[in-house]
């Protein structure tokens, strides 16, 4: 077992916020997709963002909001995953003013990019 944690990661500014790739683990080349450590700070927003991955972002820590396509940001409590389709622009945002967010972000290229989105999966998911 490996214990990859937010708190010891080394973290780099990036998107306007503090990033922790998971590339500085050691066999994280083996793993089937890129992952990182994105930490918001207090009253902080990321940078607007969009990427041909499809991205898995889940809050782990703090009151967090995304904003997806220009939308306006909605609630995202802690055990919350966001999935993002490719090319969807977004943004983070921290609700509180005093405590810092912490999501992990696992995003990976779809096989079919023309086939494989976030939303083909609700959709599937709502057929059943």
């Amino acid at each position: 077992m490996r214990r990859l944690s937010s708190e010891s990661a080394v973290l780099t500014d990036e998107y306007a916020i503090r990033i922790g790739r998971w590339s500085q683990y050691a066999g994280s080349e083996a793993l089937p997709f890129g992952a990182m450590w994105c930490v918001v700070p207090p009253g902080g927003s990321s940078a607007p963002d969009h990427h041909p991955e499809v991205e898995l972002a889940v809050v782990v820590g703090g009151r967090a909001a995304f904003a997806v396509e220009g939308r306006e940001p909605e609630p995202t409590p802690v055990g919350t995953a966001v999935l993002l389709d490719p090319e969807e622009r977004h943004v983070i945002h921290n609700l509180s003013d005093t405590e810092p967010v912490t999501l992990l972000s696992i995003y990976w290229l779809p096989e079919d990019p023309a086939a494989a989105t976030a939303g083909d999966v609700e959709v599937a998911r709502d057929a059943r």
